[in-house]
């Protein structure tokens, strides 16, 4: 899991936290669903199934209003989140979010 540390970026770290602990459910995500530790692999930045880089928000808001209508598209909760590796945002959905089918 932390055999990328190497590849991020220090500023994104700190970024990522801090956006991190101003969320609400901060604390479900670190230390029960562990879900926020996935910023940390590869795959935030990179999509597993095309080995290419997921798309590039610019800013905070931008990424967030297409994780909204992606939710709202798709019928699944949709988060933005900054990226370790990069200097942009993504979006993507959690283990808990998944669809089924979606992924084939």
């Amino acid at each position: 899991m932390f055999g990328n540390l190497g590849k991020i970026k220090y500023k994104n770290f700190k970024i990522w936290f801090s956006d991190q602990i101003q969320r609400k459910v901060w604390f479900r995500n670190f230390f029960i669903t562990r879900n926020a530790w996935g910023a940390f692999s590869l795959n935030s930045h990179i999509n597993q199934h095309t080995g290419q880089p997921k798309v590039m928000y610019n800013t905070k808001e931008t990424a967030k209003k297409c994780a909204e209508k992606m939710s709202e598209k798709r019928g699944a909760h949709f988060s933005y989140y900054k990226c370790l590796f990069c200097d942009g945002y993504h979006i993507g959905k959690n283990r808990d979010n998944k669809i089924p089918g979606y992924d084939k």
